[in-house]
């Protein structure tokens, strides 16, 4: 009986001494932003979750996360809508994830599928429902690591409605169905995070770790980005970033209280990783990881593989050639045609306007990807070129909203602007020193010009724009019908004309002309812009 009592005792002791190694381990959190479909770029998702499988070999206290924009981007989740790479995420084995803007660009009736599909489930402390008034997401999650919890808390850019067709969050009267709580000084998307923060710390949350896809400064409003949340809250811990595709291995900012915390971001398409570590004394420290010395996971790579496999034959349909590059973006990747002419986009607004028999063809900058390089040209090509798989629509405006359209596409000039306006048919002088007096609501949505235009001398198809006059224009419904990047298009009248999507005219043009002119050959367009 005694032996007994003693090899209980013994393994009592044991359990007790391991259980205690495990609480002393470190917490490690994975993180990931703005990956944009970028399954196998970079260090890509197959390695990442053998990283992660090699890290629980060694600690079981393991997350990953992710700070958004995971499901569009490019081809592979284009032609889903977003689904492959939820497959893929779960196989990877996320823990939490937070949807960015561009989750929801398929439309709320898919983003609400793909929420659903989701193993993880999204956290979102500022995405509400005005019907009922309640959060669309649980604004957080806990989980829990031996005796210590770690609270996720998830904010999302308000800059969201308007860069996503403003249809998915109205009904169908118009009627504004989803917000993400914003007012003048965005102290109620402030007070979403804190709310959240403080009922954590209710629960016991010994860390507070927001995901936030807020980014640096964009479209000139300061209070959305991710510094000015830090200093406008207090009891959080570290703030994981995405949105603007920032790398930043640790940034130090203070909170309302003079806390510092650190801000963090990976950047895009998996170029790098992130781990943050809390140690077992509270401290916690971040780095970006650039390459990982593991194998890849052989599920995954099967994974997409196959998926890539299903879409081949009609992604290698051949459209017809280019002897010269077709320019979205310079070499190093920074935008062409988010703030000046390019040969693309002359070139796309033309196949709008060609395939439509229209006065003026419209595409905005945002809306053009990547580049097509010499050579074939294939279906893929114009995919990648045009991911969104936006509606074409048809209407009729004045010369008035068409001058008044195109200078608020420059108002951000010479910053880049998604909302940047490129047209066939049309030419004008733009003056860049003149301050813009374009005016906005509260929630980015044109309402007019106050002062002088920096748009001057507009020509359509040759002669002067008369601005009483009604012009056919073909453009996305994003920014004509759905008023994205707050884009009014006021009086538009649509007609009843059949269309496709961006990506099919496109592709039809291309196909009917054979092989791109050398009239585009020019990078910087064919002089549709005169910059003073």
């Amino acid at each position: 009986m005694k032996k007994l009592l003693a090899i209980l005792l013994a393994v009592s002791l044991l359990f007790i001494s391991c259980a205690g190694k495990v609480q002393d381990q470190d917490i490690v959190i994975l993180y990931t932003n703005d990956v944009h479909c970028g399954v196998d770029d970079n260090i890509g998702y197959a390695k990442l979750a053998s990283y992660k499988k090699q890290l629980l070999e060694q600690n079981p206290y393991v997350t990953l996360v992710d700070a958004g924009d995971a499901v569009q981007g490019d081809i592979i989740g284009a032609l889903s809508k977003g689904e492959d790479i939820i497959r893929i995420l779960n196989m990877t084995g996320y823990d939490v994830a937070i949807p960015g803007n561009h989750e929801f660009d398929y439309g709320m009736k898919q983003f609400t599928k793909l929420s659903k599909m989701l193993d993880c489930g999204y956290i979102a402390s500022n995405f509400r429902d005005l019907k009922t008034g309640n959060l669309v997401f649980p604004p957080y999650k806990i989980i829990k690591y031996g005796k210590k919890k770690v609270a996720y808390v998830s904010v999302t850019t308000p800059e969201t409605l308007i860069q996503v067709s403003v249809a998915t969050f109205h009904d169908a009267d118009e009627k504004q169905t989803y917000s993400f709580d914003w007012d003048a000084i965005s102290q109620t998307m402030y007070q979403d995070v804190q709310t959240a923060i403080d009922q954590a710390r209710k629960e016991g949350a010994d860390y507070v770790i927001i995901l936030s896809h807020l980014g640096e400064k964009m479209n000139n409003r300061d209070e959305w980005t991710s510094k000015a949340l830090i200093a406008n809250i207090q009891g959080a811990d570290l703030l994981i970033d995405g949105h603007t595709h920032s790398v930043i291995p640790a940034l130090i900012v203070k909170d309302k209280t003079g806390k510092e915390v650190t801000i963090t971001q990976t950047g895009t398409k998996l170029a790098h990783l992130g781990k943050a570590t809390i140690h077992p004394s509270g401290e916690i420290t971040v780095e970006l990881l650039d390459a990982l010395d593991v194998d890849p996971d052989e599920k995954i790579t099967n994974l997409i593989a196959d998926i890539r496999k299903q879409h081949e034959e009609k992604l290698e349909t051949p459209l017809g050639t280019v002897d010269f590059p077709l320019l979205a973006k310079n070499r190093d990747g920074s935008w062409i045609v988010r703030s000046k002419e390019s040969n693309l986009a002359d070139f796309v607004s033309d196949a709008f306007r060609a395939i439509y028999n229209a006065d003026i063809g419209l595409i905005n900058g945002g809306g053009l990807r990547t580049n097509i390089e010499p050579g074939t040209i294939r279906y893929r090509d114009a995919l990648s070129v045009l991911p969104f798989g936006n509606q074409l629509c048809v209407v009729e405006v004045s010369g008035k909203t068409i001058l008044d359209e195109l200078e608020y596409g420059v108002r951000n000039l010479p910053a880049n602007s998604g909302g940047f306006l490129h047209a066939s048919g049309v030419t004008y002088t733009l003056d860049t020193s003149i301050p813009s007096s374009v005016q906005v609501d509260i929630t980015g949505f044109f309402t007019g010009v106050a002062g002088p235009y920096r748009i001057s001398d507009v020509k359509v198809n040759g002669v002067p724009l008369n601005l009483d006059k009604k012009y056919i224009v073909v453009g996305l419904d994003y920014f004509i019908k759905n008023n994205g990047s707050g884009h009014i298009f006021a009086g538009a009248k649509l007609l009843p004309v059949e269309t496709g999507t961006d990506c099919e005219a496109l592709a039809e043009y291309i196909q009917k002309i054979g092989k791109i002119p050398s009239e585009y050959s020019d990078p910087k367009g064919q002089g549709r812009i005169r910059f003073k």
